[in-house]
């Protein structure tokens, strides 16, 4: 399927960002952003309880647009005080939620963290965006690499391992049409990585703080 909109702001140096998507908006690891900013919401998702990830305090304000929250064991943990038991997912590697618009599946997450994942979000129309969160990259990605993905978000700094060059490995195996470069700011140093061993993938710089469209 050719020309595909996303809609993407991210919000702050980490992997937090909001994807609309025709009539599907989605917030990922939201921290550092007040929830007027991000507004109504269909689904949040939440890779590890790490503060840089996780803002418990704010999920509950997102709690007024009645989103559906998907967070792995340990976040989901820390969440339930706050969040309605029927819109909390428990996510980890293997789990996936299905309903009319999006099928959202978990998977393996290389970081130093309790229990933390990587998301997969198909959409009903067969549009694919894989979120690393700030995981390094596993054999089990190789899974996304067959599946056609339209758009993934790439850690490239800050977080232990993560760098250009571990981004860019990351991007070998995942095959996306587009690398979105997030948690870290060393955006050239991992375009040029890319566009030398993998010049079917396009890397898309983001500016913070711009809701950006980026086609596919």
């Amino acid at each position: 399927m050719a020309g595909k909109a996303f809609k993407v702001l991210w919000f702050n140096e980490y992997s937090g960002i909001r994807i609309t998507y025709r009539d599907v908006s989605l917030v990922t690891d939201p921290c550092e952003v007040q929830a007027s900013i991000i507004g109504p919401i269909n689904y949040v998702l939440i890779s590890h309880e790490h503060p840089d990830h996780l803002d418990v305090r704010l999920v509950g304000e997102l709690s007024k647009y009645s989103p559906l929250v998907l967070a792995d064991t340990e976040s989901s943990a820390r969440l339930k005080k706050y969040i309605q038991r029927e819109r909390l997912r428990v996510m980890r590697p293997g789990d996936s939620y299905r309903d009319s618009k999006v099928t959202i599946s978990a998977y393996k997450s290389v970081h130093p963290a309790v229990s933390p994942v990587t998301y997969l979000i198909e959409y009903s129309d067969g549009a694919k965006i894989f979120h690393a969160s700030d995981s390094l990259v596993s054999g089990e990605h190789s899974l996304i690499g067959k599946m056609d993905v339209d758009l993934a978000f790439i850690p490239i700094g800050i977080a232990p391992g993560a760098s250009p060059k571990s981004g860019s490995e990351m991007v070998h195996v995942i095959q996306p049409k587009v690398a979105v470069p997030v948690h870290g700011t060393r955006f050239n140093d991992f375009k040029s990585l890319v566009e030398s061993r993998e010049p079917r993938t396009r890397v898309q710089i983001l500016p913070r703080d711009i809701e950006t469209q980026v086609e596919v």
